[in-house]
């Protein structure tokens, strides 16, 4: 781990030399924190120099008296200011999301040192939200699952014919929309026939989430099996968590490993998870576009070992705002949806590629395609949405997951699912019994028709969360501050206006609960959070002896 610490520090170091020469992105980051401590400090300065002045205006010993009659008004006024700068969370908005907006930068240190501490405790409802994760409360490790003599169970799959050892073919589409990319919906078959080949050809679950949003943390539900952290972007905020990815599996098992990524990933510092998760991670500006990327899919894809299996995770971008395709492809669309739907038939067409090499090599009959998204896109409905729902909402969260291959039998399964589902559910094709933390389950093991979760779907982004359970989904903003919960009805079935494929969902309809109702929900979801949190924090995932 001290390697992954050197390598994010320089990693950091080269994002800010990058950022010193990137003006859109010095942009950013300005507007983002520097614009809000500068707010602040030139708040203070100016109310502090605004004292001094008064005080050599009206005092002839140049000392401001608060009591002196013709300064009561200012008296006043300073705290009629104080009074409605400190309840204006209650008044402006009322959303802790406003409030986290317009409240003073060191008040927003202060909170996150005081939080920072409050992760290093349990909470006194520890037991029940790590059971709505998924785990074992009483364990030490309460998501690790143990396997005696795995490294006998590793050699016994290492010793299967290369044909009992199928290739596993990962595809992450950029901004997959789940509502855009029902395959349910007719016409999305006929706009993307590869996307709707995959889906009615093996199992089909048209309403997955993410763990939260963006792509890195997208990366953390599908390569580590386990969702957001709650305050922040895990795999940056926690470099030294004891996690053992999918990849890293699968390498043990004797699997070849390689990434092929359609952004940079300097831009987040992904780049050192892909380098320790994979045998091979290649980025070329030259293949952004994701049809050069399949292209060169392809020409990996016939180099590969000929002894191994493979595990093949291609990462598109093609989907990505603001939707720019090759200049052949002609001019973009003005229309911000047709230029997203131009785009995803353009991923599909490169999904096309993709598949047909698959369909015409020698392992066409061993191998297990597997098709999600890294997160979703918010329409303008959505984006609308976030101020009061929180920013985990279906626009950032809903996409696609699809199983295909050998012993899959073409099914749809409406339930909501995860990305933390991904990782055991290969684990569980494969037959593999390894020790592992994943927090999803095995989507595979039964009847589709059947849901195989246990516990609810979770999302986490800087402090909103979303919980999903069966039809119902509970949004809550800020839930470390709030308990201002949110419940809708889940539009399992493509009900919306499909005729507009990008803008015609906006949600689904808000359901009123008791005060009972309400009360057990935020503490159920607070739980989940807080017990979370204090799992990451305490890096108490796996034990140090297995990492």
């Amino acid at each position: 781990m001290r390697w992954l610490n050197q390598q994010l520090t320089i990693s950091y170091i080269q994002t800010y030399i990058f950022a010193a020469t990137d003006l859109g992105l010095s942009k950013s980051i300005f507007l983002g924190d520097a614009f809000h401590f500068l707010l602040t400090a030139g708040i203070a300065i100016a109310t502090i120099v605004g004292i001094c002045l008064l005080s050599f205006k009206f005092s002839s010993h140049k000392i401001f008296v608060p009591t002196a009659k013709k300064n009561r008004i200012y008296i006043i006024v300073l705290l009629a200011l104080a009074i409605v700068g400190s309840t204006s969370h209650t008044w402006f908005n009322p959303s802790a999301r406003r409030w986290d907006k317009i409240r003073p930068v060191f008040y927003t240190l202060l909170d996150n040192v005081l939080s920072n501490f409050e992760m290093g405790k349990k909470s006194d409802n520890f037991d029940e939200g790590i059971q709505s994760l998924g785990g074992i409360p009483s364990k030490e490790y309460p998501f690790w699952k143990e396997v005696e003599n795995e490294t006998d169970s590793l050699n016994a799959f290492k010793q299967r014919s290369l044909d009992q050892r199928p290739d596993i073919i990962l595809l992450t589409i950029e901004s997959l929309r789940g509502w855009t990319s029902d395959m349910r919906v007719k016409a999305n078959c006929n706009r993307f026939p590869n996307l709707c080949k995959l889906a009615q050809g093996g199992l089909y679950f048209p309403n997955a989430h993410s763990v939260g949003f963006p792509s890195i943390e997208g990366m953390l539900g599908i390569m580590e099996g386990v969702y957001s952290f709650p305050q922040g972007i895990l795999l940056n905020s926690y470099p030294n968590l004891r996690m053992r990815s999918i990849s890293e599996i699968l390498s043990d098992a004797g699997y070849y490993t390689e990434v092929l990524i359609g952004s940079d990933p300097k831009f987040d510092n992904s780049h050192i998870w892909f380098k320790k998760w994979f045998d091979y991670n290649e980025y070329n500006p030259d293949n952004e576009n994701d049809v050069a990327l399949a292209n060169r899919f392809v020409e990996r894809y016939r180099e590969r070992p000929k002894d191994k299996p493979v595990f093949y995770h291609w990462l598109s971008r093609s989907m990505h705002v603001s939707f720019d395709l090759p200049e052949d492809m002609g001019p973009k669309p003005s229309n911000p949806d047709s230029a997203y739907i131009r785009a995803e038939a353009y991923m599909d067409s490169a999904l096309g590629i993709i598949m047909n090499e698959i369909a015409i090599s020698p392992r066409a009959n061993q191998t297990l395609i597997v098709l999600t998204g890294d997160h979703s896109l918010p329409n303008d409905a959505h984006s609308r949405q976030n101020e009061k729902l929180g920013k985990v909402t279906d626009g950032n969260t809903w996409i696609s997951l699809m199983f295909n291959g050998p012993g899959i039998a073409p099914s749809i399964n409406r339930n909501p699912v995860s990305q933390v589902d991904i990782a055991p559910s290969i684990l569980g094709y494969l037959h593999l019994n390894v020790s592992n933390h994943f927090m999803g389950f095995n989507l595979l093991q039964q009847d589709s028709s059947l849901s195989n979760r246990s516990t609810p779907v979770f999302a986490f982004r800087f402090g909103d969360m979303s919980m999903r359970e069966d039809s119902t989904t509970y949004f809550f903003p800020q839930f470390s501050k709030s308990t201002s919960i949110i419940a809708y009805r889940a539009l399992l079935e493509p009900s919306w206006d499909t005729y507009k494929p990008v803008s015609g969902y906006t949600s689904g309809k808000a359901i009123d609960l008791s005060n009972d109702e309400r009360q057990k929900i935020v503490k159920q979801m607070q739980a989940a959070a807080k017990a979370w949190e204090y799992t990451v924090h305490t890096n108490h995932l796996m034990p140090d002896n297995k990492n």
